[in-house]
């Protein structure tokens, strides 16, 4: 940590010489708060998700923010993703994901994703989700 302290304080022309330790510190703090919030704010999660022959994937049983969803379906039949209003059930989105194709989906807090894999073999998607969303879960399709 020494060794990168001194290189940032070298590109910023700060002499380790004229400043104390307790000067380092206030020249830094402002450095390590930025680059906390900048790589805090570009945050977007990456996951390959499987789905059951037969099974439906919910996500955002837990979430109260909205986000977006990018799904990419990498199977060789059609799945189908639904936004579902949580208090009335209601279905606000259907979008039908063919083969190797990428749909965005836009998804408020008060809604639940249903991703659906209504064939006897396994699914498989990729998806990056614009923020952290919380519950997660397979449902058995009846």
């Amino acid at each position: 940590m020494a060794d990168q302290t001194e290189m940032i304080l070298i590109s910023t022309g700060i002499n380790r010489s004229t400043f104390g330790r307790e000067q380092i510190n206030i020249v830094m703090k402002p450095i390590l708060i930025f680059l906390a919030v900048w790589f805090g704010s570009c945050t977007t999660l990456k996951s390959g998700l499987t789905i059951p022959a037969n099974q439906t994937f919910l996500l955002g049983e837990g979430n109260d923010k909205n986000y977006a969803a990018e799904f990419v379906n990498k199977s060789n039949f059609e799945v189908t993703v639904k936004t579902v209003d949580r208090s009335s059930g209601n279905v606000n989105q259907t979008v039908e994901l063919r083969p190797n194709i990428r749909k965005k989906v836009y998804i408020s807090r008060s809604e639940l994703v249903y991703v659906e894999n209504n064939s006897d073999r396994e699914a498989r998607l990729n998806v990056k989700l614009s923020k952290g969303v919380e519950g997660m879960r397979y449902i058995e399709q009846k």
